[in-house]
């Protein structure tokens, strides 16, 4: 995963976060021991789409110090009618230290981080480009939600075939 980050920023006293990766399709799949062949210009030439959601998601974890898993939301995983985009929801829960005091002071007992993910096969050139923009689920069922939907939404990568053409 090193070098796959491109872009981070975010609200880090409420924890929000927005981020850009940028990897080889073909490492995604030979991380998790899976021979890649064949046609990767669309998701549904690679596998499965709530497949392909598990592995960005486990791709993410493995630098992430915490023992708690992601998970792929059930029903979040969608596909742009091209092929070539994938939608989907991550939550994680959080651990915390005094549950107790988190429901004194919130009247919380959990937190769950929630993150919206949109992964695009759109840059032509064999990357992956894929944003996360995630929130406290108190904060994204709030305001903060649209907001973040729209940043989402609004990322678009471009074609980069005629650069690799360039190249050679």
């Amino acid at each position: 995963r090193r070098g796959s980050s491109i872009f981070t920023a975010g609200d880090m006293s409420k924890a929000e976060v927005v981020a850009i990766e940028r990897f080889p399709t073909r490492v995604l799949l030979e991380e998790e021991g899976i021979l890649p062949s064949g046609d990767l210009s669309t998701f549904s030439s690679i596998g499965n789409p709530t497949a392909i959601a598990n592995l960005i998601a486990l791709r993410r974890d493995r630098d992430k110090q915490t023992q708690a898993r992601t998970v792929v939301i059930p029903n979040s995983v969608k596909l742009s009618p091209d092929d070539k985009t994938l939608y989907f929801s991550l939550s994680q829960s959080i651990d915390v230290q005094k549950p107790e005091l988190l429901m004194e002071q919130t009247g919380m007992s959990e937190l769950v981080r929630v993150t919206l993910a949109k992964a695009t096969l759109d840059s032509n050139d064999g990357q992956m480009m894929a944003v996360f923009a995630s929130a406290l689920q108190q904060d994204y069922m709030d305001v903060d939600g649209p907001a973040l939907r729209e940043c989402v939404d609004s990322f678009v990568a471009l074609d980069q075939s005629s650069q690799l053409l360039e190249k050679k």
